[in-house]
């Protein structure tokens, strides 16, 4: 494989890596109040907010790695 190659697979790792769990929590909870956003979630031990906020992280940290995979 070329270089170029690697960093196509790379980026498409990463692309599959992230899935569609932020889209489905924003989806799940895009009718939620905010005192409904603080609660906690089913089994999880935590609010939807910071199921959100973890989420949104995982979804920034991909982003920033096929960011520096591509500049390399």
């Amino acid at each position: 494989m070329t270089m170029n190659e690697h960093k196509a697979l790379t980026i498409r790792v990463l692309e599959q890596a992230r899935g569609d769990d932020l889209y489905r929590a924003r989806a799940a909870f895009r009718n939620c109040t905010p005192a409904q956003l603080d609660e906690l979630y089913g089994q999880s031990a935590k609010t939807r907010a910071e199921i959100l906020a973890d989420y949104e992280a995982r979804d920034a940290n991909i982003t920033a790695a096929i960011a520096w995979v591509k500049e390399q």
